[in-house]
């Protein structure tokens, strides 16, 4: 990892692989920090991947300000200026894959293709859930209990000790991410860009061929987004799986359709 300055801000960023340029950005809780699984995963041994913690998050500054999801695709597009990346493939999951959708908005020319795991178009009827109400929940086991209900609405057909489980990795998953001082004092402002998320005026204009996934289990960003962004992306295909919102790290299926929708680009 390395932390790069750019006009807008310090980003810390880490690239590995050999191969073309894919920019990850991941949810609203990657922290590089945390060994994100996209370094680990076959997409590691085809590309070269650039990821970084989003503005808030991890090493990467915090200005001072509000924030908005604009403000996440211009440090996504500093973040390429300052690589001298000129182009990327470009992978959002969940909050990346609404950061995607604006930098994809604001500058069509420099995205080869576009892949977007459980994301949503945004405004009015059209946002995934509200995940910044959570944190009004003072248990953690309960906040932890109803956001897995809410990603994959098979955790209530579980076993209860299965369900116990699941509990006690989420909530220990979340105490090692608010461990960093950093994160508690970012992902509140991180999330309140998220809950105005609006990307549908930029929709009918990217034109590059994108892949939108969807988990058929996911409730936080349900299939009825992913096909309002097919329905209103020219040149936007849907990919389904019997997943929940974590699909793309969890699935097989599903990183082997970004593998072959990337792979596409490659001989284009």
């Amino acid at each position: 990892m390395q932390q790069i300055e750019t006009p807008r801000l310090t980003v810390n960023v880490h690239v590995a692989g050999e191969g073309p340029r894919l920019l990850f950005l991941g949810g609203s809780s990657f922290d590089l920090g945390l060994a994100p699984p996209v370094f680990s995963s076959a997409l590691a041994t085809r590309f070269t991947i650039a990821a970084a913690d989003p503005r808030g998050l991890g090493r990467t500054d915090q200005p001072d300000g509000d924030w908005t999801m604009q403000d996440y695709a211009l440090d996504a597009l500093a973040l390429l200026d300052a690589l001298g990346w000129s182009e990327a493939v470009v992978l959002g999951e969940s909050f990346g894959g609404m950061t995607a959708l604006h930098l994809a908005g604001l500058a069509p020319h420099r995205v080869r293709r576009l892949a977007l795991a459980v994301a949503a178009p945004g405004g009015p009827g059209e946002r995934s859930y509200p995940i910044h109400e959570f944190r009004d929940i003072p248990d953690p086991h309960d906040r932890a209990a109803r956001i897995l209900q809410l990603q994959d609405r098979r955790f209530a057909t579980l076993a209860p000790e299965a369900q116990r489980g699941r509990i006690e990795d989420r909530v220990n998953a979340e105490r090692r991410f608010l461990a960093h001082a950093a994160n508690a004092r970012g992902h509140p402002r991180l999330l309140a860009a998220r809950a105005a998320h609006d990307a549908r005026h930029h929709l009918a204009a990217i034109a590059v061929p994108t892949l939108v996934l969807s988990g058929r289990f996911d409730d936080q960003s349900p299939l009825s987004l992913s096909q309002a962004l097919v329905r209103c992306m020219p040149q936007a295909e849907l990919s389904l799986h019997d997943e929940g919102h974590g699909l793309l790290f969890r699935d097989p299926a599903a990183l082997s359709a970004v593998l072959t929708h990337f792979v596409d680009s490659m001989s284009a």
